[in-house]
């Protein structure tokens, strides 16, 4: 199986595979992973772990996890970096590249300015998770590339086009479950205080969110650093708040293609149901019985 996410830094495997008389090449840790489903490179990373398991008569089997993050190169290690009057993309390349990553920093989010960006003995992806949650971003590392990007525009966090997968009933629809509309996690408007130096007291900035048909406001119960990081993370609910306006899951028949942040087309459902979701997770499984993807979906549009 191989497990993907919009709101993860790293992708996981995890394959079972049989060791007849214990004759199968036994991994070891940070042995390289390549994981290719039909003909599509569908995973790259590390081993993890190896689990070696086998009854009087069930036979025998090693199951091997990986991470598409290498946990034992220095890319965990705890840093202290600092940068001033700069954009996201210059800092967090610079702060990856310390950590051994190429990071690319694409999109809305990569010319974003603060007077401070700082990492305070923390891990690059520990700072780069937190980071693109007050932007509005995702972070994904494989190996030593990474990529930061913002959710909801369309860009891959891992490099790779975005194909928009089609599941339709008849088809290749094997099952869905899927709410078109929540209104809980939706608000009007996202309210963030700040401290103001040059009136010396707290202020609020009000984000709209854009979206109709609620009443309700966020206020954010933490103080952020000054004014435009408290637009910058307004802007942040705001997007998470639109994608969380509906959503479910829905499982094809298998597709190598299905990346996060892609559209998922649901054809043949009902009214008032069909019609584009973001994907946000990606769960891919190869069994004797057959290739099977399970898609996280959110953010209902058309």
């Amino acid at each position: 199986s191989i497990e993907r996410s919009a709101g993860q830094a790293s992708d996981t495997c995890s394959l079972r595979i049989s060791d007849a008389k214990g004759r199968t090449f036994l991994p070891q840790e940070r042995d390289e992973i390549e994981i290719q489903l039909n003909g599509q490179w569908a995973f790259t990373g590390f081993v993890a772990d190896v689990n070696s398991e086998g009854d009087k008569g069930g036979g025998r089997f090693l199951t091997i996890t990986g991470n598409s993050i290498d946990h034992g190169a220095k890319v965990k290690d705890p840093r202290m970096a600092s940068m001033d009057n700069t954009t996201l993309g210059v800092a967090a390349t610079a702060f990856a590249a310390k950590a051994g990553i190429q990071l690319q920093v694409l999109g809305s989010i990569a010319n974003l300015p603060r007077d401070y960006w700082f990492m305070q003995r923390e891990s690059f992806p520990s700072w780069g998770q937190r980071i693109a949650r007050e932007v509005g971003g995702t972070l994904k590392i494989i190996g030593n590339r990474g990529f930061m990007v913002p959710r909801n525009e369309g860009i891959s966090a891992s490099g790779k086009p975005l194909t928009p997968i089609t599941a339709a009933a008849g088809d290749n629809l094997i099952s869905w479950s899927v709410s078109p509309i929540l209104t809980r996690p939706k608000y009007t408007k996202v309210r963030i205080s700040y401290f103001d130096r040059s009136l010396g007291k707290h202020v609020e900035e009000e984000i709209d969110t854009s979206i109709a048909g609620v009443e309700s406001k966020l206020h954010h119960i933490l103080t952020v650093y000054d004014k435009n990081q408290a637009k910058q993370q307004g802007e942040a609910f705001s997007k998470e708040s639109d994608r969380e306006k509906g959503g479910g899951t829905v499982t094809i028949i298998g597709n190598a293609l299905a990346e996060p942040e892609a559209i998922c087309r649901l054809k043949g459902t009902r009214v008032g149901v069909d019609g584009g979701y973001q994907i946000d997770t990606v769960g891919h499984k190869v069994t004797k019985s057959g290739f099977i993807t399970d898609l996280g979906v959110k953010q209902p549009k058309d």
